[in-house]
């Protein structure tokens, strides 16, 4: 009897906890593993892997987020990875500023800034 009980519960063990990369989303996409779906690329990305980086300027809590610029071939668009969304921003003018309802993306020396109303968020 004690033979089949341990059977038992080392059975329900196995097969209770969720296995990693178990959590795609919609477009096939493993968040645990720190992949995001880019619209621009068509395809899973990570943040951390993309060229262009951005860190958050205003940091309320002990750790900071990181977001990540891919653009289009032609820099027409601008996709920001932000932590929970992903945005496109379309180019405005020929000058390089990058707009989308309350965010706006410029060039800076040293990279990027991205602000949201008027206040930096990102650089």
């Amino acid at each position: 009897m004690k033979k089949v009980i341990l059977s038992g519960t080392i059975f329900f063990c196995a097969f209770s906890f969720a296995q990693t990369g178990s959590d795609r989303d919609s477009n096939g996409c493993i968040g645990s593993a720190g992949y995001t779906y880019s619209k621009i690329k068509e395809n899973c990305v990570r943040v951390f892997e993309q060229e262009i980086k951005m860190t958050q300027i205003d940091q309320k809590n002990s750790s900071s987020s990181m977001a990540a610029i891919i653009f289009s071939d032609n820099k027409r668009k601008a996709e920001v990875l932000l932590p929970g969304e992903n945005i496109i921003l379309k180019k405005k003018c020929k000058k390089d500023i990058w707009k989308k309802g309350k965010y706006i993306l410029t060039p800076t020396e040293t990279g990027y800034k991205l602000e949201k109303d008027n206040i930096a968020i990102y650089q």
